[in-house]
């Protein structure tokens, strides 16, 4: 998740009522389908055809092995291939994690040498647009209609650059935290309405023998950093604010440093012993096995609830789900898919379209509905009653979106990919009490600088 758009604004601005309108209105399932996987990717000399067989198009993915979306994304990519068999090819080159993914990608951008399409996250899609690789979508869009009304106005104008667009999201997300229910009456609390009863809580929990939080400062400090969003968005009408501006220049204001304030106490007190370094699987593995109270997460997360290689059994009916204390949500498009073929021969351009537009328009966003939990674009996808009763707590998470207090964008989002890093780099000195908060805004504020 991760950069350049207009943001949502908070209710009283208007564009966040037309986003609960759309978020009320999801309802009707998808087909389930099988079909055969495919080859090996990356740019290099083999796209295009020779004539004689489908032209090749090469696309980079990190949703593969054990990640949440690795099934749906299967789907989307065989289903595509089976449609335009003996006319297109998407070769695949599969990353294991996020974080090869971005430095894969970097590195690929470096040369002009990225797929001919890539997902845009931590400024891949800025690189891509100042190498002159992707194309403004915007064009794309007019000539096609249908597909336009597939994406709806709402993830065009988000990820709007001006009046170009570089890339395109395929989900929108709806983000709040899921809580271990047996835990949380075991110690007598419930979700905590304000951030004192949460810091109270997660004392209690501790205090019982439980580990409060599943926390992780690799990578891109997901989990951690959606906490430390929700802390600094519904601190008021700055705070607010704050998390919903593109690309800060500064970090040293009151609402972010008492939020950090708060980080680092969770961080040293109220998670597990390897929180600093983890990654998010080894954080959702911590919340999964029973190991921790609460994860902050997205609705993609529930389909691990479904499996029991991932989640213990007898947990599943025992987790719950809420909005953040003050009555916030993360409310927001992923920054989604570049179209990188400039330069491109015109069959490989037209070729890599066809293929980013399936992967983004209905039917995909269909199959990571049903397949993965992850919420459409528009009310042209449908959750069925079926799918509500099965999904229980993505029903609930889109029912709080149409009442909560605060929306705001999550970190990745918001701040550039210097940051983003810097974020990993200072999180061990503050948890150690090395950095005091005020210090690590400082450091972020230098981060941020440090952008192209």
């Amino acid at each position: 998740s991760y950069e350049s758009y207009n943001h949502i604004n908070k209710k009283q601005g208007g564009k966040k009522m037309k986003l609960k309108k759309l978020a009320a209105l999801l309802i009707a399932g998808c087909m389930t389908l099988s079909l055969a996987a495919c080859g090996s990717g990356g740019k290099d000399n083999n796209s295009g055809s020779d004539g004689d067989g489908p032209i090749e198009i090469d696309y980079a993915t990190f949703m593969v092995g054990t990640h949440q979306s690795a099934e749906a994304e299967k789907k989307v990519i065989d289903e595509f291939n089976k449609e335009y068999e003996g006319k297109i090819k998407v070769n695949i080159e599969e990353l294991p994690s996020d974080s090869a993914y971005v430095d894969k990608m970097k590195t690929l951008a470096a040369s002009n040498a990225l797929p001919d399409v890539v997902i845009g996250k931590e400024g891949i899609r800025e690189l891509a647009v100042k190498n002159g690789q992707a194309v403004d979508l915007m064009p794309l869009l007019e000539e096609d209609p249908e597909w336009k009304a597939e994406i709806g106005e709402g993830a065009i104008e988000y990820n709007k650059d001006g009046d170009a667009l570089y890339s395109i999201a395929n989900q929108k997300q709806v983000i709040g935290y899921f809580y271990n229910k047996e835990m949380f009456d075991a110690v007598g609390i419930k979700p905590a309405e304000t951030w004192e009863e949460f810091m109270s809580n997660n004392e209690k929990l501790k205090a019982a023998g439980y580990t409060p939080l599943a926390l992780m400062t690799g990578e891109n400090c997901w989990t951690t950093n959606l906490w430390l969003a929700a802390m600094t968005g519904t601190d008021g009408e700055e705070g607010n604010e704050f998390m919903n501006t593109f690309h800060p220049e500064s970090y040293e204001n009151e609402s972010f440093i008492k939020a950090l304030g708060m980080i680092q106490k969770c961080l040293a007190e109220y998670t597990t012993s390897d929180a600093v370094g983890a990654l998010a699987a080894n954080a959702m593995n911590n919340f999964e096995q029973g190991k921790t109270a609460m994860i902050a997460n997205g609705t993609w997360m529930t389909a691990d609830f479904d499996d029991p290689e991932k989640t213990l059994p007898e947990l599943k009916d025992k987790i719950g789900v809420a909005e953040y204390p003050e009555s916030g949500l993360i409310e927001q498009y992923e920054v989604g898919y570049v179209l990188c073929t400039n330069g491109e021969d015109k069959e490989v351009q037209e070729a890599a379209l066809e293929f980013f537009k399936f992967k983004t328009g209905k039917r995909a966003q269909e199959i990571f509905l049903e397949d993965s939990g992850a919420l459409p674009l528009t009310d042209q996808v449908k959750m069925s009653d079926e799918f509500v009763e099965a999904n229980p707590l993505i029903a609930e998470l889109v029912d709080m979106s149409n009442s909560n207090k605060w929306d705001f964008n999550n970190i990745d989002n918001t701040a550039v990919a210097s940051t983003i890093e810097a974020f990993s780099a200072y999180y061990p000195d503050l948890a150690a009490g090395n950095l005091t908060p005020e210090d690590m805004a400082a450091k972020l504020t230098e981060a941020a600088a440090k952008t192209e």
